[in-house]
C-alpha cells in the first residue's frame, strides 16, 4: 500500500464573538456580568446585569451616560456604548463564581473613542507592532493588608518570612482565586515592610496584564474585606517604611525573537530602550507615579527610585536589568506605583521604549552604586505638581490624544492644589496626612 504525505494546513483560530461567550457564560451557570469600563484614574466603572439580560450587551453593547465618567464626554453628547471584549472576561471566584467581570471598549459612532485608556493602549500596541515590535509586560505589584482608617498594621513580618495566621489566611484566599478567576499562574510572598504582600500579576499581552491588575485589585479588596480587614494599594501608607511599588518588566520581541535576550553584556536594543525609558522618566512620572502619596514613596534607602539611572542587578536604580547568573531578558521599571492607571501607565512607558529604540538612543552607563547617593544626576520630580508640569510640556503628552492630556493635566492640578491648600508641601513631605488616607487608602 502506497503511503502518502498528507499536507496539514494550519488555521488561525476564529475569534470569540460575544454571542459565543454568552453561551458559555449561561451554561456555566453564571448568574450576573459586570461589564468593567476603565476610567481616566483606572478604576473599574461597572454596569451590572442578569446572565439573561446580558445577552443583548453581547451583542449590540452596553449603552451608558459618559457624561458621568471624569473626561469620556459632556451631557450634551452622552450616549455612548461600550462593546464587550470576549477575550477578556474573568470569573469571580473568590464569592461564589457565580459573576462574571467582562472588560469592554468604549465606541464614539462607530470607531474606538480615544478618550477610552484600554483603546489608547490598544492603540499604542498596534503602532509598536506596524514598526515590527512586539511588547510583553508583568508586574509585581505590592500591597499592604490593614485595619481601619487611619490604617493599623496587622503583623509585623519582614521578607520572604512565613505570614502570622491573621494576614496568612488572607493571602491564601487571595492565591486561591486567582488561577480559578482567569488569571493565570502566580506567586506571592512577604515583602519587607510589615503587612505587606506582593503578588507577580503574569507576563504577556500588556491590555490583558492591565485588566488582570484592576481584577487583582477588586479580588483582593474584597477577600480581605470578608476577613475584617483591608487591602490597601496606596503608595506610600506609612511613613519610615518600604512603600508599595508595582515594578514593570518589559520586553521587546521581533519576528518571535526577543530582543532583549543576552548573557552578561546588554543587546544594544535593550540599552537604547533604556536610553529612551530614562530620557523620558520624568516626563511621564505623573503616569506611572501619579497621586500626592506617590512622591512620599520615591524617597531615598526603602528601594524606591530616586535617582534616574540603570544598572545590573541594581535595586537602587529606576531601570534595573535581572541579572540572575548573568543571563538577560527584560528590563524592569522600579518607577511605577500600584495607583498608577495601567493603560495610560503601560502606554507611556511603551511610547518612551519605542522612542529609543527607534532614534537609537544610548544610556549613560550602568551603575554599580547604591544610587541614592549619585550626585550630578537627574532625580524624580519632588512632588505631584512638578510632575504634571513636566507631563503637560512633554513629547510624550504630544503622542497621547490631547483631549486626553489636557483633561489629565486639569485633573491632577486640582488633586495637587486640593492638597498644597491644606498642607504645604515643605511641612509635610515626610508625613502621611488624613486628606491622603481619605483620598487613596481604598481608591488607590
Amino acid at each position: 500500500m502506497e503511503l502518502k504525505l498528507i499536507k496539514v494546513v494550519s488555521i488561525e483560530a476564529m475569534p470569540v464573538e460575544g454571542l459565543d461567550m454568552w453561551r458559555v457564560l449561561k451554561g456555566a451557570g453564571i448568574k450576573y456580568v459586570n461589564f468593567i469600563i476603565a476610567d481616566i484614574y483606572g478604576r473599574p466603572r461597572v454596569d451590572v446585569m442578569s446572565i439573561d439580560m446580558a445577552k443583548d450587551a453581547f451583542i449590540d453593547g452596553v449603552p451608558y451616560d459618559a457624561s458621568s465618567i471624569p473626561v469620556y464626554s459632556t451631557v450634551n453628547k452622552s450616549d455612548f456604548v461600550a462593546m464587550p471584549d470576549p477575550s477578556a472576561v474573568y470569573i469571580e471566584a473568590w464569592n461564589g463564581g457565580k459573576t462574571a467581570y467582562v472588560f469592554t471598549n468604549t465606541l464614539e459612532g462607530d470607531k474606538p473613542s480615544h478618550l477610552d485608556p484600554r483603546n489608547i493602549l490598544q492603540k499604542t500596541l498596534d503602532i509598536a507592532n506596524r514598526r515590527g515590535y512586539q511588547f510583553k509586560i508583568g508586574i509585581e505589584l505590592e500591597y499592604f493588608i490593614v485595619s481601619g482608617n487611619p490604617p493599623k498594621l496587622v503583623d509585623q513580618a519582614g521578607y520572604f518570612d512565613v505570614p502570622p495566621p491573621q494576614t496568612r489566611k488572607v493571602v491564601e484566599e487571595i492565591m486561591d482565586s486567582f488561577a480559578a478567576a482567569g488569571l493565570g499562574d502566580t506567586k506571592t510572598h512577604h515583602e519587607v515592610a510589615p503587612s505587606q504582600f506582593e503578588v507577580n500579576i503574569p507576563y504577556g499581552n500588556p491590555v490583558k496584564v492591565a485588566d488582570s491588575v484592576l481584577i487583582y485589585k477588586i479580588m483582593a479588596r474584597s477577600v480581605a474585606a470578608k476577613h475584617g480587614y483591608t487591602v490597601t494599594f496606596m503608595p506610600k501608607p506609612f511613613w519610615g517604611m518600604n512603600g508599595s511599588g508595582a515594578h514593570t518588566h518589559v520586553s521587546v520581541w521581533r519576528d518571535g525573537r526577543n530582543l532583549m535576550a543576552s548573557v552578561k553584556e546588554p543587546t544594544p536594543e535593550l540599552r537604547y530602550a533604556v536610553g529612551g525609558l530614562l530620557e523620558n522618566a520624568i516626563s511621564i512620572s505623573a503616569l506611572v507615579a501619579p497621586t500626592v502619596n506617590s512622591y512620599k514613596r520615591l524617597v531615598p534607602h526603602h528601594e524606591a527610585p530616586t535617582r534616574v539611572v540603570w544598572g545590573l542587578g541594581n535595586r537602587s536604580a529606576m531601570v534595573r536589568i535581572p541579572y540572575y547568573a548573568g543571563k538577560i531578558n527584560r528590563i524592569e521599571y522600579r518607577h511605577p506605583d500600584p495607583s498608577m492607571n495601567p493603560y495610560l501607565g503601560f502606554a507611556a512607558i511603551m511610547l518612551a521604549i519605542l522612542r529609543g529604540l527607534e532614534e537609537r538612543i544610548e544610556p549613560p552607563p550602568p551603575v554599580s552604586e547604591v544610587a541614592y547617593e549619585l550626585e550630578g544626576v537627574k532625580e524624580t520630580p519632588r512632588h505631584l505638581g512638578e510632575a504634571v508640569k513636566y507631563f503637560a510640556e512633554s513629547k510624550i503628552a504630544s503622542e497621547l490624544p490631547s483631549e486626553v492630556v489636557k483633561a489629565y493635566v486639569r485633573l491632577k492640578e486640582a488633586e495637587w492644589q486640593s492638597y498644597v491648600e491644606k498642607h504645604p508641601w515643605e511641612k509635610t513631605w515626610n508625613t502621611i496626612t488624613d486628606w491622603e488616607y481619605q483620598q487613596y487608602l481604598l481608591t488607590a
